[in-house]
């Protein structure tokens, strides 16, 4: 639709244009809350910025991940100019990866200043679907992430990457309005449990529920490098390990309890 919007003399990629929108709306929703959770001003911007460097570093490596074997394949092929360089490392990236990466920058600068790790996974929670909003939209813009052909939706003609002149399922605003509706169900229930002590749970419903609509979504994207192993996409193994991995928690919680 809009790979590049220009403000005033410059020439800004869309998709970062929105990333940037989305960690500024992420950074208002969290200062609102912060006296909630206790936590301080300069801990909430430091855990942001780590963690956005975490995610854009994790995003990447998955990327790397799931397209190596064609890489490996064409590496004889490729001329490794700095224009090749520049296109690998710009584009490409997998918010699965994005995802650990931040919980790994998050769970280190906690531990290393001894905040409350269940108290940092409910406050920043909502703020990742909603950051994942305007991720998804910048996605649209750019015509990355693009959806199946359908007999209704976008059609892109000026996209660098979608097929153009082709009605394709919206499947990125889709996705984002999915992130909206998670994010306004993890405020709900903050409100709902306002004055109890934090558990984390919060993180915990956002992987759920994430994990349920990217799963199905999948089926739903037409861009081909995602990897696919057995009828599945990466992401879509990933968000059955994560729903198991939930169960199985859940499933000790249970059991101690009946013991």
């Amino acid at each position: 639709m809009m790979p590049f919007i220009k403000v005033f003399r410059y020439t800004i990629p869309s998709y970062w244009l929105m990333c940037i929108c989305g960690l500024l709306a992420s950074c208002v929703l969290l200062y609102a809350r912060r006296r909630r959770f206790g936590i301080a001003s300069d801990d909430t911007l430091h855990i942001v910025l780590l963690g956005a460097i975490g995610a854009i570093i994790g995003a990447k490596a998955l990327y790397f991940l799931v397209i190596a074997p064609k890489l490996i394949r064409l590496v004889p092929q490729i001329d490794w100019s700095y224009q090749t360089l520049e296109m690998l490392l710009s584009g490409g990236y997998v918010f699965y990866g994005g995802l650990f990466g931040w919980r790994l920058a998050a769970v280190s600068y906690c531990r290393r200043y001894r905040i409350s790790l269940r108290a940092a996974a409910d406050f920043y929670a909502p703020a990742l679907p909603l950051f994942h909003v305007f991720g998804r939209i910048g996605c649209f813009l750019a015509g990355c992430c693009w959806g199946i052909e359908a007999p209704w939706g976008v059609v892109y003609t000026h996209s660098l990457a979608a097929p153009n002149g082709v009605t394709l399922f919206p499947v990125q605003l889709t996705e984002a309005v999915c992130n909206l509706a998670i994010c306004m169900v993890l405020l709900l229930r903050e409100r709902r449990l306002s004055g109890r002590q934090p558990t984390g749970g919060a993180l915990l419903l956002y992987a759920a529920l994430y994990a349920c609509v990217r799963f199905l979504l999948e089926f739903w994207r037409g861009d081909a490098v995602r990897g696919h192993f057995l009828f599945f996409s990466t992401s879509q193994w990933i968000s059955v390990l994560i729903l198991f991995a939930i169960g199985i928690y859940f499933w000790k919680i249970v059991r101690s309890r009946q013991l």
